[in-house]
C-alpha cells in the first residue's frame, strides 16, 4: 500500500478513517483519492484498504 507516494505498512483490517486517523488528519478537512476514485470532504467512505491500495490526502486549506 502506498500513502502520499511512500510506502506504508499495511495493518489487516485498517480502514480508511483509521488510517486518516493514524495520521490525524480529521476526514471533513481532506480530500482523498484511492486508487482511481475521488472523495471530497465527508464523503470519504470507510472501507477496508488492500495491500495494492494507492492513497493521496490532500489537506483543504482555505485561502485569500
Amino acid at each position: 500500500m502506498q500513502v502520499n507516494g511512500q510506502p506504508f505498512v499495511h495493518t489487516p483490517g485498517l480502514t480508511l478513517h483509521a488510517l486518516l486517523r493514524e495520521l490525524g488528519v480529521p476526514p471533513e478537512r481532506v480530500a482523498v483519492a484511492l486508487n482511481d476514485d475521488f472523495y471530497p470532504g465527508a464523503r470519504v467512505p470507510d472501507r477496508e484498504l488492500r495491500p495494492g491500495d494507492v492513497i493521496e490526502v490532500v489537506r483543504v486549506v482555505a485561502g485569500g
